[in-house]
């Protein structure tokens, strides 16, 4: 029997077709129109937790877990070699860049600090983080959200005024989280699979969906109509239309640890090939050297 298809197009805005994401040894970029993967930096020497770029100087920046430091490199480029900016305290997880105030954020155990883009000017900016996990700023709006990964989603200020826990965790803890600045939106997903959505103040929780797979989730973000997440080899994306289908984008061969969408100018269309008869769709299977 031939399967149903469905063909379609992800119009996503400004996105531009590229992922970037970390597995146990480098940094790759995944262009979903091609299907190709480019290792843009290998031997990282660390697990990388997060990804964030300064799309004003044109870098990517992340946290080391391991070598406890902030390391950034220019994309696009042929030249990507790591840059060391900052050493920091043990086991720094995530990272928020402020390209129009130039300053980075960061977390460690307990603590969250900036500095200046370069690394200068290091200064710690909160000490009474319970288990922080995940940082994202809404730069036009100046507001901050931090995951603590057994308590909560918090709002604050740049500077933590005005600081406000908008989501209570009631079950497993929390890793992954981002925000649709669009929508006004957060988006995260617990232990147990729930991916689950809230206004930007906390109101109009939706389950999203379940995917089924009870495990710590480390990555996910959000581009026009879509999400998109990983499990421990899988990058997926799923409408935000909440118990949506997942759409399985590719198989890495390795663990992947953290997630970034790319933005660029412009519009893309993406052609998709969706077999209806299947619970989730897999695009194609990839591996890469």
């Amino acid at each position: 029997m031939n399967p149903t298809c469905i063909y379609f197009f992800v119009c996503s805005g400004a996105f531009s077709g590229k992922l970037l994401y970390s597995n146990s040894i480098s940094i790759i970029e995944f262009d979903i129109e091609t299907r190709n993967t480019t290792v843009l930096v290998n031997q990282v020497q660390s697990i990388v937790f997060a990804l964030d770029y300064d799309y004003t100087n044109r870098y990517v920046y992340l946290p080391r877990f391991d070598k406890f430091d902030i390391v950034r490199f220019p994309y696009p480029s042929t030249n990507r070699k790591l840059q060391v900016i900052v050493e920091t305290d043990p086991h720094p997880t995530g990272i928020a860049v402020d390209s129009v105030n130039e300053h980075i954020y960061w977390i460690t155990y307990g603590e969250l600090s900036r500095s200046n883009l370069d690394g200068t000017n290091v200064k710690t900016v909160s000490t009474s983080l319970r288990v922080p996990r995940v940082i994202q700023l809404d730069v036009t709006n100046s507001w901050m959200y931090i995951v603590e990964e057994n308590v909560g989603i918090s709002k604050s200020r740049f500077d933590v005024s005005e600081k406000q826990t908008i989501v209570k965790f009631t079950s497993t803890p929390v890793r992954c989280m981002t925000i649709d600045t669009e929508e006004h939106r957060v988006y995260w997903i617990n232990n147990d699979s729930i991916m689950t959505s809230a206004k930007d103040d906390g109101s109009d929780v939706k389950t999203q969906f379940s995917t089924n797979i009870a495990r710590s989730y480390l990555g996910i973000d959000v581009v026009g109509r879509y999400i998109y997440y990983h499990t421990y080899n899988q990058l997926l994306m799923v409408n935000k239309a909440p118990g949506s289908t997942p759409i399985v984008l590719f198989n890495d061969t390795s663990e992947i640890n953290s997630l970034f969408v790319f933005n660029q100018s412009g519009n893309v269309g993406i052609k998709v090939e969706i077999d209806v008869t299947s619970s989730a769709s897999t695009i194609f299977d990839l591996q890469h050297s």
